[in-house]
């Protein structure tokens, strides 16, 4: 495809919102779980639960009918801004939202039934710590090889490479679950389960990749101008009768706080 072209549907696909990717046209193949369904499993309409790095909180604004209350955390104003709309716009009254970093959360100890947590930072310790005694904490990860067609065809490694080297600027500690695993056993409490899968994914459209490609985290930020040439290696390296192949990678971990 010419640049002007590609310029042209960057520019029609607009911005993400909070984390709505429901533009996306995509097809995935068949995973052996989904995160909303494993959360939902476990909650209780009694729980008081913490999301972190809600995001717009699209997705904890969809669990609300499951628990009694809920606080959702993000670091950046502008996501609890997207959040606050969302909360209005779905009518949800048992949910609120503050802006909040990860590392530090601003609860008391104990404050929380169950804590969540989906492709965001997490600090272990503050997530035990504000957790009931009992209190279970669900985290869904991007896995280190997701997408790897994408990364390839622009030459970035890996996604688990990118976010190596994210954490290590920002003196974070590993995100993928093994190592979150680990620092819950190291503090004394238990891991309930783990998971992990690896299944194709195909964007429907070209408009649906540049969608994804402005809206994710990326070793570079994207710009057509810039990009347009990785764009046309993915189309021609990667595109099948089914769309353009790619892969989702997760990761899932369920942690309980020692009773």
């Amino acid at each position: 495809m010419q640049l002007e072209e590609l310029r042209r549907i960057a520019e029609s696909v607009g911005e993400r919102e909070g984390w709505d990717f429901s533009r996306i046209r995509d097809y995935t193949e068949p995973a052996p779980w989904d995160y909303m369904d494993v959360v939902r499993r476990y909650l209780h309409p009694s729980y008081h639960v913490l999301d972190v790095g809600t995001g717009g909180g699209e997705k904890f604004l969809e669990l609300a009918p499951r628990f009694g209350t809920g606080i959702g955390i993000d670091i950046e104003p502008q996501m609890i801004e997207v959040a606050e709309r969302n909360r209005s716009a779905a009518q949800v009254e048992n949910v609120s939202f503050r802006p909040m970093r990860a590392e530090v959360l601003d609860f008391p100890d104990g404050t929380f039934d169950m804590a969540l947590n989906r492709h965001s930072v997490v600090q272990v310790a503050e997530v035990v710590r504000v957790l009931k005694p009992g209190g279970l904490f669900i985290t869904q990860q991007v896995g280190g090889r997701n997408t790897q067609s994408i990364f390839t065809a622009f030459g970035w490694g890996s996604n688990g490479d990118f976010y190596r080297r994210v954490w290590e600027q920002e003196g974070s500690a590993p995100q993928d679950t093994a190592s979150l695993a680990d620092q819950f056993t190291a503090l004394g409490h238990t891991t309930v389960a783990r998971g992990e899968y690896d299944v194709r994914q195909y964007f429907l459209d070209v408009e649906s990749l540049v969608f994804w490609l402005k809206a994710v985290p990326l070793p570079e930020d994207f710009d057509i101008e810039r990009h347009w040439q990785g764009v046309n290696r993915i189309i021609k390296d990667y595109g099948t009768d089914r769309g353009i192949e790619t892969n989702e990678h997760r990761e899932l971990l369920i942690a309980r706080k020692q009773a």
